[in-house]
């Protein structure tokens, strides 16, 4: 049995409503054990038998038809996410907010060109799959590469989550 997380993507916003007792429950009944939830933004932290495929594959289908939504998952072995936290590559401060968008490194090129177009105090840095960014607090979803991840291009495969609420979920 391994221990991950999954991200759900674009839920309780849009009308697309999934509550998170009855999301431990689904998942529950799926097979997963250990099932915990933070936040309503769909942050899970399960146990499963079977690979990281495999679980992500099987939560889009059952949760796509007890919720009835295109269900899009992002899964991430748990030790991976520690991996991904404790590479935070930019100094923290007061006045920045530290996400990683998941599933974000190709949007790279876009959100970098949108920093250089406009520039900002934000920065951006592609680490294997995923995107980590720096934003000014206030600004998380007017900055340059706030408008970038709200494209469809990337909105429908990515999901931003502050690292604060990642840290959480692996304590």
């Amino acid at each position: 049995m391994s221990t991950y997380v999954m991200f759900l993507r674009g839920i309780n916003v849009g009308g697309v409503r999934v509550p998170m007792p009855r999301l431990r429950e689904v998942l529950t009944e799926a097979g997963a054990r250990e099932v915990t939830t933070w936040l309503a933004t769909g942050n899970v932290r399960l146990a499963f038998d079977g690979p990281a495929d495999d679980l992500k594959t099987l939560a889009e289908r059952v949760l796509s038809d007890e919720f009835g939504y295109e269900a899009y998952v992002l899964v991430r072995d748990a030790d991976e996410l520690a991996n991904i936290v404790d590479a935070w590559p930019f100094t923290p401060d007061d006045a920045h907010h530290r996400y990683v968008v998941l599933g974000g490194a190709p949007a790279y090129d876009d959100a970098q060109a949108a920093i250089d177009a406009n520039p900002s105090d934000e920065h951006v840095l592609a680490a294997g799959d995923d995107l980590y960014w720096r934003t000014l607090k206030g600004a998380t979803t007017t900055s340059p590469v706030a408008k970038v991840l709200a494209r469809p291009r990337w909105k429908s495969t990515t999901t931003t989550r502050n690292l604060n609420t990642l840290e959480k979920m692996l304590a």
